[in-house]
């Protein structure tokens, strides 16, 4: 999407350097708002294909930028790039062109990118960096509100059929009336409890969908009763007219909506500000880096963890430590006893993975990287949790638990260098704390929450497969984990393969006696892209007693013929939705029209 931008040479001097910094951040968010922009014309035509191209495009819009400011300055420069004094200049300079703008934190996380991708800084230089311990809040009094208020004078019903009327598709609904008087019935069921036979007071509604794969979300919330309630519809297109296919009001469905195992929405506001504030009115409990995550805003996002982080290690004067579970063969993961977020280092040596205890393929810190890179790239389906990366943290050694640091010492040397008195982790990957499955069928007594998750456990694999991801060694159940949701997702990707790359086949039997003596790595010549179907029941990695529940719902699982016609989808680029709410939630289809 971006292109390389034709400049002259940059003067060795703070304020030319701001100057040209901020021009390719005006490019950068021009570039993102088109993006952006064209989610609308992609539902409305239905070009599914074309949602999910714009999607990559713009995920990799921020790195291209960088990367050809970075060129831009080399070349100018040279050695001077590097050049500390230059930098604070810089900083200094960029402050006052920004000043008073409505999106200064991301202009100020733009700077900071810059800055990191060039000097590779340890921790934080605050001479050439920006550093806030808090979100800076601007006045946005004279700022158009981001969302519409709807007065219910009348009906509800009234209320709801001209929000849908005022996002003005180009497209049809295909029964509008159907639509708000479901709705509207809905809410008042809801509220009912609340209110009674009283009037709510108001709707408000974000004035931009929220696009994401086949549905655009209509955001909102409702005042009663001095509380605000919770509004999502899930819009879809279907030939030509458009229909709601659901009313979701409590934050738990919301949560999951906007997890951290889903892709990110594009939503054309210009004030993401006051969008955070408007989602954090409705999701209190969701930090603020996982909703600037969920709207597109990848590296600020990273901005607010980082804050989140430093806050919480200088207040809780806790530990780092070694993450409670099975110890990973490819990664050393550590946590904070009371943060709900785990960290990860590569360790250095190359190491078998092992399927069913036999050393299958030999994994190495690129095969690694390069597995976690293929899956940011992919629709992430809400079940497979999102990843950020982070180069050059520094802490101080006193955070870490003796342990933790002789770990690191022995097996992350490359990640991870230990001085007299900081700790700097070179590289490192960030994800949200789950519950690995296998942990949570032993902790659990609910047997019908046991029943969920195992139930889950099986859709879980088909919506993998519906974006052509497999997991390869599915006895390695300690890869998947259970959110606070009861979603079972996937949080190590160092085995998953792709589906198209997968050969399924029924085992190959022995053609006479002597055959039959043979053992079966002699007798059949496997590669380790062959996945024999005979053995995913007896190695699906769930306990025993507990297969039969498994098998009621998701028996298909185990025929060839499911996972080919998966690959045939795959390979004809289907874009498959995977709704992430309850579908015992969605409105029948029977229209009122004649």
């Amino acid at each position: 999407m971006s292109k390389s931008i034709k400049q002259g040479p940059i003067s060795a001097d703070g304020r030319s350097l701001a100057t040209l910094i901020k021009h390719y951040y005006r490019r950068y968010c021009k570039s993102f708002r088109e993006l952006t922009v064209r989610a609308k014309h992609r539902f409305e035509d239905r070009d599914w294909r074309g949602i999910r191209k714009d999607a990559l495009l713009r995920l990799d819009l921020y790195g291209d930028m960088l990367d050809d400011i970075k060129n831009s300055i080399c070349a100018s420069l040279g050695d001077r790039a590097r050049y500390l004094p230059i930098w604070s200049s810089a900083k200094k300079a960029y402050a006052a062109l920004i000043a008073g703008q409505h999106d200064i934190e991301l202009a100020e996380t733009f700077f900071n990118s810059v800055t990191r991708r060039l000097l590779q800084t340890p921790g934080v230089n605050r001479k050439v960096e920006f550093f806030h311990r808090h979100p800076r809040h601007q006045n946005r009094s004279k700022s158009k509100p981001v969302f519409r208020t709807y007065r219910v004078l009348s009906t509800t019903e009234a209320a709801i059929r001209q929000v849908l009327k005022d996002y003005h598709f180009r497209v049809p609904f295909e029964d509008l009336s159907r639509d708000a008087a479901r709705v509207a019935s809905e809410i008042n069921l809801y509220l009912w409890p609340m209110i009674s036979d009283n009037k709510l007071e108001a709707i408000e509604m974000v004035r931009a969908p929220f696009y994401r794969n086949k549905v655009a979300y209509l955001v909102g919330r409702i005042r009663t009763n001095g509380n605000l309630i919770p509004l999502i519809l899930p819009l879809y297109n279907d030939k030509k007219s458009i229909y709601v296919d659901a009313a979701l009001f409590r934050e738990r469905q919301l949560s999951i909506v906007f997890g951290f195992a889903h892709t990110c929405f594009r939503v054309e506001i210009e004030l993401h500000d006051a969008l955070i504030d408007f989602l954090r009115s409705i999701m209190p409990h969701k930090p603020i880096a996982e909703l600037y995550f969920a709207i597109g805003y990848n590296r600020h996002g990273k901005t607010e963890f980082y804050r989140d982080l430093h806050r919480f290690v200088h207040v809780s004067e806790e530990r780092f430590e070694i993450a409670p579970g099975k110890e990973g063969s490819v990664m050393i993961g550590f946590t904070l006893p009371h943060f709900n977020f785990v960290f990860k280092v590569i360790k250095d040596r190359p190491c078998y993975l092992r399927s069913h205890d036999i050393p299958t393929k030999l994994v190495t810190r690129e095969h690694v990287m390069h597995r976690y890179q293929c899956v940011c790239y992919r629709d992430r389906v809400g079940r497979m949790v999102d990843t950020q990366e982070f180069e050059n943290l520094r802490f101080r050694r006193k955070r870490f638990s003796s342990q933790l640091l002789r770990e690191f010492t022995r097996a992350a040397r490359d990640s991870v260098t230990v001085d007299e008195d900081y700790v700097t982790i070179h590289h490192l990957y960030l994800q949200r704390r789950v519950v690995p499955l296998p942990m949570y069928l032993i902790n659990e007594k609910d047997p019908e929450l046991v029943r969920q998750i195992i139930i889950d456990y099986g859709y879980f694999l088909k919506d993998l497969a519906a974006v052509g991801i497999f997991p390869a060694d599915l006895f390695n159940v300690w890869n998947c984990g259970v959110t606070s949701r009861r979603r079972v997702v996937l949080f190590d990707y160092d085995d998953v393969e792709l589906l198209t790359d997968i050969n399924f086949m029924i085992k190959p039997q022995p053609h006479d006696d002597l055959d039959e003596l043979l053992p079966e790595e002699q007798r059949i010549a496997a590669t380790p892209n062959d996945f024999f179907m005979d053995e995913i029941e007896r190695f699906l990695g769930i306990p025993d007693t507990l297969r039969g529940v498994f098998l009621q719902t998701h028996g298909n699982l185990f025929s060839v013929d499911f996972w080919h016609t998966m690959q045939r989808r795959v390979r004809r680029g289907d874009i498959v939705d995977i709704i992430p709410y309850n579908r015992a939630k969605r409105f029948e289809r029977h229209s009122t029209k004649n």
